[in-house]
């Protein structure tokens, strides 16, 4: 039964709240990266001075145990496997499953078709689409490959609507579930780069007991030796005029 005109608006509005979510996760990823090079580079000094040892710590290591998610890493492995895909010629070649995930569903294929009918390379538009459109849909188009080949059909199910491609085979209130999961996947992982000590690092700049705190937890648990309370305040003041 098609969908009526309230239900895709239902999708749709679902959709937004993913695409606006998740550039705020991306957004934020990226500043925690930042935080984290931040401590690494204060770490990297207070060992040099103490000379501990002559290598630098290495941030990716030392700081992943101290709950420091790597998002970027995440996005990076999409980035990576989408630009090893061979180009296609036909717009509706259908993407071969992983073997140790379930057979692709019927209205997954049906979506597949016409994801690829409006954002295969071959079937875009440069004359009526603007940049932005394009750009979007290259970037669906990938997304989209990967997403079928790994049998993710929440995040899938997403671009379809993104696109306006309708799913009929399947109950509104299922797709809306469906699009629910994959919200709530992305404001979880919100809530762990905010719990992270990166982003109270950054975020509690002004809070000296916290920067003292953090740094305390990381110096012992990369078995630097840890300088004075003193010595301390003077490496985070002196940071602040950097």
């Amino acid at each position: 039964m098609p969908l009526s005109k309230r239900q895709r608006k239902r999708l749709q509005e679902a959709s937004k709240m993913i695409e606006s979510s998740k550039a705020i996760r991306d957004d934020m990823s990226d500043i925690q990266q930042e935080y984290a090079s931040e401590i690494g580079d204060v770490v990297n000094k207070i060992k040099t001075s103490r000379a501990k040892q002559a290598a630098s710590i290495s941030t990716s290591s030392d700081l992943s145990v101290s709950e420091l998610p790597n998002e970027e890493r995440e996005k990076n492995s999409k980035k990576a496997e989408s630009n090893t895909g061979e180009h296609q010629s036909e717009p509706d070649f259908e993407p071969s499953i992983a073997d140790d995930k379930p057979v692709a569903p019927a209205w997954a294929k049906k979506l597949w078709k016409g994801i690829a009918k409006k954002c295969h390379p071959d079937a875009l538009d440069f004359k009526k689409l603007s940049a932005l459109e394009i750009s979007r849909r290259q970037t669906w188009f990938l997304e989209a490959k990967m997403l079928f080949e790994k049998a993710s059909w929440s995040r899938f199910l997403h671009i379809g609507v993104m696109l306006e491609e309708w799913v009929e085979d399947l109950l509104p209130a299922t797709q809306l579930n469906m699009l629910q999961k994959e919200y709530n996947e992305i404001t979880e992982k919100v809530s762990t780069i905010q719990d992270s000590l990166a982003w109270k690092w950054g975020t509690e700049w002004d809070d000296l007991e916290v920067r003292i705190k953090i740094l305390t937890l990381i110096l012992h648990n990369t078995g630097v030796e840890q300088p004075s309370r003193l010595e301390l305040i003077q490496i985070l003041a002196k940071l602040e005029l950097e």
